[in-house]
């Protein structure tokens, strides 16, 4: 019987213990090992080129950081890199920025271990794996307009409680231009006031929250 060699993955996630607990989990399949481990930032590609690994765990949100900005960074040096973000967050936009950015899957850590094992495999296979809550997720609002830069910059102030004298003072521009961006990023939330807009805003992903 011809053994294969194991799945070696490379796990990014700040959290110590977030890090030993999927650690245990991968180091207990016969088909996987631990190849490397980080905290994030720009030493992730060094690591990655130093190990090699067939997979990449990436955490979504890192302190300071993105996963989808370090999965872009892998990618780019190595195009070939199979990388699954894994994150406590289900936001619209954070799993569109993850995979517009390279990552082959995304799950929310609430996953069950057996999942989490079968789409490591499925990406070291070279498919793509999500999971029917994500691909909910990205359906729910594949069909709106994305939001512009200005748009995403207001919406993030609103989360700050601002008013309009106060957005159009940060953004430079007369009350009556943030009048027109509200009106445009309203339609394109769905929504009708400023509160709804920020949790709306929360709940896809575009508002960071601490």
């Amino acid at each position: 019987m011809t053994k294969h060699p194991l799945i070696k993955v490379m796990v990014v996630d700040d959290h110590p213990l977030v890090r030993v607990g999927i650690a245990t989990v991968i180091n207990q399949q016969p088909d996987m090992t631990i190849a490397a481990e980080s905290d994030g930032g720009e030493r992730v590609v060094e690591l990655y080129r130093e190990h090699r690994p067939d997979v990449v765990l990436m955490d979504q949100r890192l302190r300071g950081d993105s996963g989808s900005r370090l999965t872009g960074l892998i990618r780019t040096a190595f195009p070939e890199a199979r990388i699954l973000v894994i994150s406590n967050y289900d936001g619209d936009e954070d799993i569109h920025q993850a995979l517009s950015r390279g990552a082959m899957g995304y799950l929310f850590k609430s996953v069950v271990e057996d999942e989490l094992i079968d789409a490591i495999r499925e990406i070291n296979a070279g498919r793509q794996y999500l999971p029917q809550g994500v691909s909910a997720r990205l359906d729910e609002n594949r069909s709106g307009a994305p939001l512009t830069q200005r748009e995403d910059e207001l919406l993030e102030l609103l989360g700050k409680g601002m008013r309009n004298r106060e957005l159009g003072e940060v953004l430079g521009v007369a009350e009556d231009t943030i009048k027109t961006h509200l009106k445009s990023l309203f339609r394109k939330l769905a929504v009708s006031d400023r509160a709804e807009a920020v949790r709306q805003g929360v709940r896809r992903g575009f508002i960071r929250l601490p």
